[in-house]
């Protein structure tokens, strides 16, 4: 059951965003990380992104703006790593706090803090309506 709920958040998830172009990791890692560890949610969440773009490359690809896809997708590639780094370092950190509730013990780790935030900031951005202003100019 575990598997099939899984499978059809992603499809879901990847179906949803294939218009907009983005959400997928909004939508997708809060499902993952209720069944895995949060670095393998974050791992899984990048490999459906990873399989999502290249079904958007076969089936859209022709029509890209290739100007537009290395001024986007260099810096992309670059924070990824950047990203990836970060995640590593984090999951490698003691926990902040570690607390019981009846039978269960919750842990609060930096990774999981930092990724709590991350998504509060994005849904919070995506509701706000000052958000959207922001317009931000590229050099053609």
């Amino acid at each position: 059951m575990t598997l099939l709920v899984i499978a059809l958040a992603a499809f879901f998830a990847a179906s949803l965003t294939l218009f907009s172009g983005f959400g997928v990791g909004t939508l997708l890692l809060p499902v993952f990380a209720i069944f895995f560890p949060m670095q393998l949610a974050v791992a899984m969440t990048a490999m459906v992104h990873l399989a999502n773009n290249l079904f958007k490359l076969a089936l859209l690809g022709r029509h890209a703006d290739f100007g537009v896809v290395l001024r986007f997708g260099i810096p992309a590639i670059i924070a990824a790593i950047g990203g990836a780094t970060l995640l590593g370092m984090l999951s490698e950190a003691d926990p902040l706090h570690v607390y019981r509730i009846a039978d269960h013990v919750f842990v609060i780790t930096p990774v999981k803090l930092t990724i709590a935030v991350l998504m509060a900031f994005f849904a919070y951005a995506e509701l706000s309506h000052t958000f959207f202003k922001i317009n931000l100019i590229l050099p053609q």
